[in-house]
């Protein structure tokens, strides 16, 4: 894999001007050492994707969260996979399609705009070209529907806990982290930054769950990466808590239903 091949996968912008919430959302119970949103709702943990080389992340895990979320808030009968395409090459507010984006911003094109299903509007940027935004029609001839976040819940976390009470509450959450070059080839276990790697880039990411490592003693998150199902495990990682900034700065508004 080259330095481009790399750099194709990353594409986030990490905020460090918008205010975050470190006041947690209001609790749902005591937190649990361990919690799957694939166990908790097996049917709306949607399957992995994958971003190929353009830096979508932002969009990816956007719009795979509130696909999830649209599940969850609707007892399952909102079940469609939505579109990062649309918001790779319709989202121009801040965002800049394959190099890179806001997720909050992602969020707030949700909230005023929408996105369709991926069938409507498939994913066509895999070479790393934006694409033409195309509106109020679908490749595959179904009605042009728009499905949106919920307005005025927009919140971002910055500490494990507020993470933990939304993911429990509303479903799995957009995350961002610092990726190293040792991540790369990150195959199964607790990810750990190893002293000395190089740092590659931001990324945005789908958190669904944690839990405890005995034999590394460590907690750690559940994440669902962009990187297609045959990286990692099964397209998932598992990240101990406070490693390459994934605790500061994740993001999901509630799904509007």
């Amino acid at each position: 894999m080259t330095y481009g091949d790399v750099m194709g996968m990353m594409g986030t912008q990490i905020t460090k001007h918008i205010n975050k919430d470190t006041k947690e959302t209001k609790s749902v119970g005591s937190i649990p050492q361990s919690f799957d949103a694939r166990t908790q709702w097996p049917n709306c943990i949607h399957p992995i994707l994958n971003q190929e080389q353009c830096g979508s992340c932002w969009a990816f895990s956007a719009s795979e969260v509130l696909s999830d979320r649209l599940c969850i808030a609707s007892n399952g009968k909102t079940g469609v996979v939505l579109s990062p395409q649309a918001l790779v090459s319709c989202d121009i507010f801040g965002n800049q399609g394959c190099n890179g984006g806001i997720p909050q911003l992602a969020w707030e094109y949700m909230e005023l705009h929408g996105i369709p299903t991926y069938g409507c509007f498939p994913y066509t940027s895999g070479n790393g070209t934006d694409g033409s935004c195309v509106k109020n029609s679908c490749v595959d001839n179904e009605q042009y529907t728009l499905y949106r976040a919920k307005p005025l819940t927009l919140k971002t976390c910055a500490s494990v806990e507020c993470i933990q009470q939304d993911i429990m509450k509303f479903g799995p959450i957009q995350g961002t982290m610092e990726v190293y070059s040792d991540f790369m080839s990150y195959t199964s276990g607790v990810y750990t930054m190893t002293p000395g790697s190089s740092l590659l880039g931001g990324h945005a990411i789908k958190i669904v769950g944690w839990g405890f490592d005995q034999a590394s003693n460590q907690n750690y998150w559940i994440v669902a990466n962009s990187w297609g199902p045959s990286w990692g495990i099964d397209g998932f990682f598992w990240i101990a808590f406070d490693q390459c900034g994934i605790n500061s700065d994740a993001c999901a508004a509630q799904a509007r239903i």
